[in-house]
């Protein structure tokens, strides 16, 4: 399968290693920084290829970005260029130990679990660390009054210029952009990272994100049921409890019923973050949400192929596509992108959509290999500057979509 040699023939452009650690970054060329969001979705792609080789991916990132306090950086920098790229292009990002003082969502938990449930327990360490890291969800994120965790920065949704924050983040520029997001890495170290705390300063970003919301609900599913396999009762009734009780909180917290999808909520400001978003999807994946209703009116709304405007003929986009954005001359910033695909792959296929989930996968594997991997795509129908070469992974997620399918 040509996909899939594709996908052996990049990953050792990808490969890395640092302090005895082996990873793979996301791009060709990148710095020696382990990103926790990057290498939780490789690993869920590489296990399709290398199953071993998964789990030491997770292996690396637990070791390398886990806190003494169980949560988990989103990113350790290995060396002072890697430092210094990451300082330049988002502000002060890193502590004295080289770790970033943001966290990311919990995406390595779910790919721990599902690691953990295939592979018993061989993998119960990886399992271990993963609940760790929502046990410290849990503890550390959650400010008073309420069962949902905030996040304290953009970066911290997996999605850091979404919709979702244009009142609240200037996104025009990269300028802009960096100005806004060092300001903010500011103000939260100065509130320690503490939620409690940064409500009482009035930090500017204090927000309950549905990407973020809804990845911890998803990792709590998983794990739970991964523990359930593994015979641990005690830690799977403590997971599906919380689980419970952060689907309460998104179906009543995050549900936006003119739109019919999950949005944020300003903690801060006590006020709704609106906007269509391929983010707000993520929730939709959730199992425990299902009898609730929201995420088939979610689904049918929002992932019709090439009808809805998060889905052109080239693919998902994180962001609405103007349908005069979708010819072959576009020229905006609008972009289909291989992670947008992958959300709404693994929600259409809980939603027992399987032909539509195969043309979400279909459509990322057909314009991986015409236009090479890369991490997102013009949404014209012809990319005149189509670089056919690979220097992204994330259109290797097509390996995870096509097994869940199986």
């Amino acid at each position: 399968m040509e996909f899939e040699h594709r996908c052996r023939d990049l990953l050792p452009a990808l490969a890395r290693e640092s302090a005895d650690l082996a990873y793979h970054v996301a791009e060709r060329g990148a710095p020696a920084l382990l990103s926790a969001f990057d290498s939780a979705h490789l690993a869920l792609a590489l296990r399709h290829l290398d199953a071993a080789a998964a789990a030491a991916e997770l292996r690396a990132l637990y070791q390398a970005c886990q806190r003494a306090n169980g949560l988990v950086a989103g990113a350790r920098a290995f060396d002072a260029a890697a430092r210094s790229a990451a300082h330049g292009e988002l502000g002060p990002l890193f502590g004295e130990d080289d770790r970033s003082i943001l966290i990311a969502p919990p995406v390595a938990a779910y790919a721990a679990a599902r690691l953990a449930s295939a592979g018993g327990k061989a993998l119960r360490d990886l399992l271990e660390s993963a609940t760790r890291e929502l046990d410290a969800i849990w503890g550390h994120r959650l400010p008073p009054d309420t069962s949902l965790p905030v996040i304290l920065h953009p970066l911290e949704s997996g999605c850091p210029r979404s919709a979702l924050f244009d009142e609240l983040v200037e996104q025009e520029d990269d300028a802009s952009w960096r100005d806004e997001s060092a300001t903010l890495l500011r103000s939260a170290s100065a509130c320690q990272l503490d939620p409690e705390r940064a409500l009482r300063a009035g930090h500017a970003f204090v927000i309950e994100d549905p990407s973020f919301c809804g990845w911890l609900l998803v990792a709590l599913e998983a794990c739970s049921q991964a523990w359930e396999k593994l015979g641990d009762a005690n830690a799977c009734l403590k997971l599906r409890i919380r689980s419970e009780m952060i689907a309460e909180g998104i179906a009543s917290r995050l549900w936006w019923e003119e739109q019919e999808i999950y949005t944020a909520w300003n903690r801060g400001r006590q006020g709704a973050l609106r906007a269509v978003t391929a983010g707000g999807l993520v929730p939709a994946a959730a199992k425990s949400l299902l009898d609730e209703g929201t995420p088939k009116r979610a689904v049918d709304r929002h992932l019709r192929p090439g009808a809805s405007p998060l889905w052109v003929t080239q693919g998902l986009s994180h962001r609405p596509i103007k349908r005069d954005e979708r010819g072959p001359t576009a020229l905006s910033g609008a972009r289909v992108s291989p992670l947008a695909s992958y959300w709404a792959h693994l929600v259409l296929s809980r939603a027992d959509r399987g032909p539509d989930a195969r043309v979400a996968r279909t459509q990322l594997e057909e314009l991986a290999l015409a236009r090479g991997f890369r991490e997102s795509y013009a949404a014209a129908t012809e990319d005149p500057d189509a670089d056919v070469s690979d220097a992204s992974f994330w259109p290797a997620l097509a390996l995870e979509m096509r097994a869940t399918e199986a």
